[in-house]
């Protein structure tokens, strides 16, 4: 050939009759060396001649071999020379470009044993500190086998389509992972991997076993640090498709399909993605990848400080969609979840995290083995064993199927919850839009359970309580139950600005068990609830005491309107709430600093302020029986009706003693005024500017007579008893007595409404 004197040598490799160039080092000492063209590496191997530079034309294994001295072979980079008896020959390649599992003699036909060949590659690779290289094919692995990259492994593929390793679906507890990893810098690229399970017809794993676990990264050892696996695909493996223990970990632009288990109980922590029961791991970003047919938990996290899960889509997860246990410094977002059969977002005992920008389909539909919340986002500790705090949780998109109808059966997806807060602290849920929440069938006269239904829902366990928390900017709509839940010992909760409209039972329900103190419901805008399950009271904001104290308590700038509909009787589309305002208590209930002032409230069909039975002077602040004085400026009427001061328990028989402070053009006829209650007169004239009620009770001007047609509604009074009509017609001859039940009186009935509200002029003097 002569000698080669130019800066660069080039080298041509004839293989499969293509010429290729390639740029290597140039040579320290000029050179002549005899061509040899041969058409395999067994004929190498046969070659006497040391001084010849042979050409390989093998498609699959040629290239430029030498002759060395060197005894040690890999068969791919290094051949035995056979014919000397000696030495080797040795491939002329740059380890920068990467050295090919082919060389090695990997054969991609998805049916001979590729796992020697390819782990030859890898060793041979780490030791030059190059690239592992895969062409398209299929990689075969047998069950009883499996890869182990090293540390400083780096695997590379065409894309995830055309070059995949797969195994085949014989199983045994003790089959280890595809493949395992030890050490740091482990980078994976291009590549698809199966678990060898059977797909189903509608592309979900079928009970035959696989590979339990494709990918185990450290798992059972010291954490490994620098991992990177992009653009690969993870499918049908029977429990994981990878398992880590490592810092500073990516996973991104993968996909996940048919892992795990699907649609089984908790039993087996099968998923995509988990270091579940492994610490010490930081730094693990998963974004932008697809999971679909996961069984049990998408992604298990546990005990993670900086994890960030972003632009990932989620699809059919047969558990929880993303699960995190003792993390911190989490970032959950821009995220897409659809169907998952438990919650779609859960972390339980985690801290400083963000939760935003997320969109959630159906996700939490408790179609899986003992799900519980099923909600789409899920922060707390359900369990009683430590804090969840300090956490921002906005801007998600959440939505179920729900509809306003009566379903015979079972949905086969929807959102049974919302966002789920349970024994959590410091944490703000704002700017999120909830709709269609429930399960679709409700044929019964109540919930399938305590979440079904709850937009937003804070609760605590019997150890813990939750406080400082705020909910504002939401807007929740078509919610079966309650757009928000509060039950529990809570304190200082703030619900602000929220937009909620057409809800089932309540717009806010809060009830306090053992102490509230410091909350605040201010600025929301509640309307159209529809009371679907016919409960004797449905309100806008219910407030319920349970053997507790709430105190520092204020209801303030609430707008909360509902048509009235003629028709009670029926559930569908024509029932709504009973009340804009419902106090009650179960055991005692004290009710102490509590300001109801400047909300509108409108149409509701009982009444716009309300108290159960048990709520008394006793509850309001024992043994004083000091009246609340903190019902301020509160109006009802809408563009069709002329505004006016709402009285509380307006309607009612019963209620706790409340000094208002109201507007009329004469002596009130109607209503349940306590003792001290002020009417101003709109026109005062002949010197009456007002009344004073001298005794509490129910109003009535009329005195009972006999043989008189009354309307249903009216109020007369019997010496110093009061009732209210509820069946027309016309009265007997003997007056009503006293009584707990409708009371008959010829065609009419009554309603024993109490003692008689008896009233005093006021002077200008007096009401100043």
């Amino acid at each position: 050939m002569g000698y080669m004197r130019s800066v660069v040598w080039i080298t041509i490799l004839l293989i499969g009759g293509n010429a290729i160039a390639q740029k290597t080092k140039r040579p320290e000492q000029p050179f002549s060396a005899k061509m040899v063209v041969l058409p395999t590496v067994e004929t190498l191997e046969q070659l006497t001649d040391i001084t010849a530079v042979a050409v390989v034309t093998d498609s699959v294994r040629g290239g430029l071999f030498r002759y060395s001295e060197d005894t040690l072979v890999n068969q791919g980079t290094t051949f035995r020379a056979k014919a000397l008896g000696k030495g080797s020959w040795m491939r002329i390649f740059d380890p920068i470009g990467g050295i090919r599992v082919s060389w090695f003699g990997a054969i991609a036909n998805g049916k001979d044993n590729a796992a020697p060949a390819i782990q030859a590659a890898i060793d041979e690779a780490v030791k030059l500190k190059s690239q592992v290289l895969f062409s398209a094919g299929v990689y075969f692995i047998p069950a009883n086998a499996s890869l182990h990259l090293p540390a400083n492994s780096f695997l590379k593929g065409v894309n995830m389509s055309a070059t995949q390793i797969t195994t085949d679906s014989v199983y045994s507890d003790a089959a280890p992972a595809l493949i395992k990893s030890s050490g740091d810098n482990i980078h994976l690229e291009d590549i698809g991997f199966s678990g060898g399970r059977p797909i189903a017809p509608d592309q979900r794993s079928v009970s035959q076993k696989g590979r339990y676990s494709i990918l185990n990264i450290s798992f059972d050892i010291e954490k490994a640090n620098d991992i990177v696996i992009k653009r690969c695909a993870f499918q049908d493996a029977f429990g994981r498709a990878v398992l880590y223990r490592a810092s500073n970990i990516t996973i991104s632009d993968c996909e996940f399909r048919r892992i795990g288990r699907y649609n089984v109980d908790f039993a087996a922590l099968d998923g995509a993605i988990s270091n579940f029961a492994r610490d010490k791991c930081s730094n693990v970003i998963i974004e932008n990848n697809r999971f679909e047919n996961i069984g049990t938990h998408c992604f298990s996290s546990y005990k993670v400080e900086f994890l960030q899960i972003k632009n990932n889509v989620l699809k059919n997860i047969s558990g929880i969609g993303i699960a995190n246990q003792e993390c911190g410094h989490v970032e959950i977002t821009a995220n897409t979840l659809q169907n998952t059969g438990d919650n779609g977002i859960d972390l339980q005992r985690c801290s400083q995290v963000v939760i935003s920008h997320n969109f959630f389909e159906n996700a939490g539909d408790k179609h899986a083995g003992g799900a519980g919340s099923a909600a789409a986002i899920f922060f707390g500790d359900d369990y009683g064993y430590g804090k969840a705090d300090n956490t921002v949780i906005s801007n998600n998109f959440i939505k179920g199927t729900f509809v306003y109808s009566p379903q015979k059966d079972m949905a086969k997806a929807y959102q049974n919850c919302g966002i789920y807060l349970i024994d959590a602290s410091h944490i703000k849920v704002v700017n999120n839009s909830i709709q269609q929440i429930g399960v679709p069938e409700y044929t019964s006269n109540h919930s399938l359970s305590l979440e079904d239904g709850n937009g937003i829902m804070i609760i605590n366990t019997a150890k813990g309580q939750s406080s400082d928390i705020l909910v504002e900017g939401n807007t929740l709509t078509e919610v079966k139950t309650n757009a928000i839940y509060i039950n529990g010992q809570s304190r200082e909760i703030k619900v602000k600005n929220n937009y909620i409209s057409t809800f089932g039972t309540n717009g806010i329900f809060m009830r306090a068990i053992g102490t509230n103190l410091y909350s605040q419901l201010s600025g929301n805008t509640i309307i159209d609830g529809k009371n679907i399950f016919r409960n004797k009271v449905a309100a806008d904001i219910y407030i319920d005491a349970q053997n507790a104290w709430i105190t520092n308590f204020s209801i303030t700038d609430n707008q909360m309107r509902n048509n009235k509909r003629s028709n009670y009787q029926t559930r569908y589309d024509t029932v709504f709430t009973t009340h804009g305002i419902y106090f009650t208590a179960d055991g005692f209930g004290k009710f102490n600093n509590l300001i109801v002032a400047n909300n509108q409230l409108h149409g509701h069909m009982v009444d716009e302020i309300g108290f159960s039975d048990a709520i008394s002077e006793y509850s309001v602040v024992k043994d004083k029986y000091f009246p609340l004085v903190s019902f301020n400026n509160n109006y009802a009427g809408s563009t069709d009706d002329n505004p006016h001061v709402i009285i509380p328990g307006y309607n009612q028989a019963k209620k706790p003693r409340i000094i208002s402070e109201s507007y009329d053009d004469k002596v009130p006829d109607y209503g349940n005024y306590s003792a001290g209650s002020i009417i101003r007169n709109i026109y005062p004239a002949s010197g009456v500017y007002g009344w004073v009620a001298v005794t509490s009770g129910f109003a009535a001007a009329k005195k009972w007579q006999p043989l008189q047609n009354y309307q249903a509604g009216e109020t007369v009074y019997v010496d110093s008893d009061v009732f209210r009509c509820i069946k027309a017609g016309s009265s007997g001859k003997l007056a009503p007595k006293a009584g707990d039940k409708a009371i008959p009186d010829n065609e009419v009935e009554w309603e024993y409404m109490g003692k008689r509200a008896l009233f005093k002029k006021m002077t200008l003097q007096e009401l100043r």
